[in-house]
C-alpha cells in the first residue's frame, strides 16, 4: 500500500474501536463479497440456519478452530499458487479486517481484495459464541462487552459508522441505565462454604460502608480488616518507584500477586477476587496483569485505581455501573 494513499496506521487502529452490528458488517463486507462466491445483495444464510438468518452470527463453532489447533500441534499443509491476484489481502474478517478492507476499497474503488477468515461468517468477536458441552448448547457473548463507548471514538470511526448505517444513539432508547436502581437491586458477593466456612450471600457491595459489608461477610478478623483497608486507605504499595517503573512492573505481575506480595492481604481476601475477572477477561486474576486492574479497576468493582499515578493505591468507593 503506498505511503501517500491517505490511510494512516492510526486510521486502521481506530477502525478496531467500531462496534458493528449485523447490518453494519454486511455493509462493510459488501465491496468484497465476490471473495465469498456471491454478490453482496444476494449474500444471506439459509432459512434453516441457526441462529435465525436475520442475525446469523454465532461466533466460534466446530470447524473454526480445529485447523489452528492442529497447526500448533505440528501439522502442516502443502499449498500452491492458485493464480489469483489481489491488490489487498486481509487476514481476519473481524472488525479490524473489515474496516481495513472498507477503507482501502473506499480509497481505491477499482481495487480487487480478498478477505480471509477461519469462520464461515464474518464479524470476529462482535457476536456471540456458541459451544456444545455434553450435548447442551452453551451461549456467551464474544468481545462485544469490551467495545468502548462510541463517545470516545476517533472521527474516522464515527464517520465509518455513519456511512454503514450504525446509529449509536439508539442505545439510549434500548438500554435502561437506571433499571437496577428502580428495582432496588445492588451488588452482592456469594461466599462459598469451602473457602469461607459457610455459604452466605452478602448484599450491598460498594453501596454501603465497607466496614458494614465486611462485618456481615463470613471472614476472619484479619480478612475483614484487609478488605476495609484496600478500599479506604490511601497507601503507596510500591514506594520508591516512578510512575513509569510502576506501570512496567505491574504489567509483569498478576493482580493476585499484587494483592499478596504488596498489599499483604489475608488468603480469604485473595479468594474473593481470584475468579473476579472471569466474565471480562475469561481468565482468573492469577493471569490478569495488575496493570490492567489499575487501569480498568474502577469499572470492575475491585480494589484499584482508574490510572497508575505516582502513587499506587486501592481506593474504589463506588460499585461498577450496570
Amino acid at each position: 500500500m503506498p505511503e501517500n494513499d491517505g490511510i494512516t496506521r492510526r486510521d486502521f487502529l481506530n477502525g478496531t474501536r467500531i462496534g458493528i452490528g449485523a447490518a453494519g458488517a454486511g455493509a462493510l463486507i459488501g465491496p468484497y463479497a465476490e471473495a465469498y462466491g456471491s454478490k453482496a445483495q444476494d449474500w444471506r444464510l439459509p432459512r434453516d440456519y441457526y441462529p435465525p438468518a436475520e442475525t446469523g452470527l454465532r461466533g466460534s463453532h466446530p470447524g473454526s478452530w480445529e485447523t489452528m489447533h492442529a497447526s500448533v500441534s505440528g501439522s502442516s499443509w502443502q499449498g500452491g499458487d492458485t493464480g489469483e491476484r489481489y491488490d489487498l489481502v486481509v487476514v481476519g474478517a473481524g472488525i479490524s479486517g473489515l474496516t481495513a478492507a472498507y477503507l482501502f476499497r473506499e480509497a481505491h474503488p477499482e481495487a480487487r481484495g480478498l478477505v480471509l477468515d477461519n469462520h464461515d461468517d464474518f464479524g470476529g468477536h462482535a457476536k456471540r459464541n456458541e459451544f456444545t458441552v455434553a450435548g447442551q448448547r452453551r451461549i456467551a457473548y464474544g468481545g462485544t462487552e469490551s467495545i468502548d463507548t462510541p463517545s470516545a471514538y476517533a472521527e474516522v470511526s464515527k464517520d465509518l459508522l455513519e456511512k454503514i448505517g450504525v446509529h449509536t444513539e439508539r442505545f439510549y432508547g434500548y438500554f435502561d441505565q437506571t433499571l437496577y436502581e428502580k428495582l432496588g437491586l445492588d451488588y452482592a458477593i456469594a461466599f462459598d462454604a469451602e473457602n469461607f466456612g459457610t455459604r452466605k450471600l452478602v448484599r450491598g457491595y460498594g453501596s454501603r460502608s465497607w466496614r458494614s459489608f465486611a462485618d456481615e461477610a463470613p471472614l476472619n478478623d484479619l480478612a475483614r480488616a484487609d478488605l476495609v483497608r484496600l478500599f479506604t486507605e490511601e497507601r503507596d504499595y510500591l514506594p520508591g518507584m516512578s510512575n513509569a517503573e510502576k506501570r512496567a512492573y505491574l504489567s509483569r505481575i498478576s493482580y493476585l500477586d499484587f494483592l499478596k506480595r504488596h498489599a499483604g492481604v489475608d488468603d480469604q481476601v485473595l479468594e474473593i477476587y481470584r475468579r473476579w475477572g472471569m466474565s471480562f477477561w475469561c481468565v482468573g486474576m492469577d493471569e490478569v496483569p495488575a496493570l490492567a486492574v489499575q487501569v480498568y479497576g474502577d469499572g470492575g468493582g475491585i480494589p484499584g485505581r482508574s490510572s497508575t499515578r505516582t502513587r499506587t493505591t486501592s481506593s474504589i468507593r463506588h460499585p461498577p455501573s450496570p
